[in-house]
């Protein structure tokens, strides 16, 4: 029975991979095998991807790796021609083991195809201090030997810079793509209604945050929205993966969550990014609630779990919008709130004008990297 059941999910993997396998065997333009992550209903990855997609698709055809399911497609990937690149895609995926995730993946078709060219195309390193701590240690010395023979590495932000060309001395130049859900930036900026209202996300990351201490994240949530309510804050929880909104309401509990109101179209980006932009402010703890609230221009206060919220915020030049999760401080994040709503216009103006410069850069960039294909 298990074997029958195995066979079924294979076959609907197979199934539903026959229009990407057709597209690769078909296209006109340049392939690249794309390893990220998607189909993991995380709308923030299935957007990164999306935009990619839109910056360097009209040259390439990309082909992508399911993550949760690699073996999809397969069968008929045995009659591919050598792709031209292997591309590491979106995300924080430069981290972990050789023998697993994204490194491993990494390998294992640069094996197949030798003479593809490697690239990384908007990827982000992860915290290696904190990956030790939490016992997902960083194999920096495959990474490094991998990186070393990409053709092109574009990472999304100047901490990712930093630790690849300083601390690892990885060789190629190193190129700032930023985000790549940027692409999809507003391009007017729409006034505020000032009625304050403030969207809210919270995440569970099982306690591999700095600090380590999932509970008193949990505690801070708690106290935070209480002190909004009593300010006479219209609050509404945001999530960007299926499994954040139950988690809010876990831990907010019923009497809180009859005080405050819930959005789930999350899959939707144009409904959630209209979404955003409908609010005053908003505090976000995952990395692309607050890109997408940055994108609408809706000023934010980020709460910071591990690097790469702040390698994204510095890359964009935005200073002191950010508290750590082993620094949580319910009336400094409360001020800063408030400080926001009352510099509505200005703030706006601020997300704006630095946004528009980081399009730019990334637009740049992604020529500069077609143009050397």
């Amino acid at each position: 029975m298990k074997k029958l059941q195995y066979y079924i999910e294979q076959l609907k993997a197979e199934v539903s991979y026959l229009p990407k396998n057709f597209g690769y065997l078909f296209s006109p333009k340049k392939r690249a095998i794309y390893i990220g992550c998607t189909g993991n209903g995380n709308l923030g990855d299935e957007v990164v991807y999306k935009a990619i997609k839109n910056l360097i698709g009209n040259k390439i055809y990309l082909y992508p790796i399911s993550y949760a399911k690699p073996s999809s497609g397969k069968y008929l990937r045995r009659f591919f021609k050598m792709p031209d690149l292997i591309i590491l895609g979106g995300g924080t995926l430069i981290r972990k083991k050789k023998s697993e995730s994204y490194l491993k993946l990494f390998f294992e078709y640069h094996t197949k195809y030798p003479s593809a060219g490697l690239v990384v195309y908007g990827s982000g390193v992860g915290d290696t201090q904190l990956a030790a701590q939490i016992g997902f240690p960083t194999d920096v010395k495959n990474w490094k030997l991998i990186l070393n023979k990409c053709r092109f590495i574009g990472v999304r932000g100047s901490l990712s810079k930093k630790v690849l060309e300083k601390d690892w001395e990885v060789s190629p130049e190193i190129n700032i793509l930023h985000d790549p859900a940027i692409y999809f930036k507003r391009d007017i900026l729409k006034a505020k209604e000032k009625q304050k209202r403030i969207g809210i996300n919270f995440c569970s990351m099982i306690g591999r945050i700095y600090g380590l201490d999932q509970s008193a994240l949990e505690l801070f949530a708690q106290k935070l929205v209480k002190e909004l309510i009593s300010e006479g804050w219209n609050i509404y929880l945001y999530p960007t993966v299926n499994s954040d909104m139950p988690y809010m309401q876990k831990i907010l509990g019923p009497k809180l969550m009859s005080k405050v109101e819930v959005y789930n179209n999350f899959e939707n980006i144009d409904k959630s990014l209209s979404f955003l932009e409908s609010m005053d402010v908003f505090v976000g703890q995952r990395l692309h609630s607050i890109i997408f609230a940055a994108i609408v221009y809706t000023p934010f206060h980020a709460i910071e779990y591990e690097s790469k919220t702040s390698d994204f915020l510095n890359s964009m030049g935005l200073d002191n919008v950010s508290t750590r999760t082993d620094e949580l401080d319910v009336n400094r994040v409360i001020n800063k709130v408030n400080m926001l709503y009352e510099n509505l216009e200005k703030k706006q103006n601020e997300l704006f004008e630095l946004v528009q410069i980081a399009n730019k850069e990334q637009i740049t960039v992604s020529q500069k990297f077609i143009n050397n294909l």
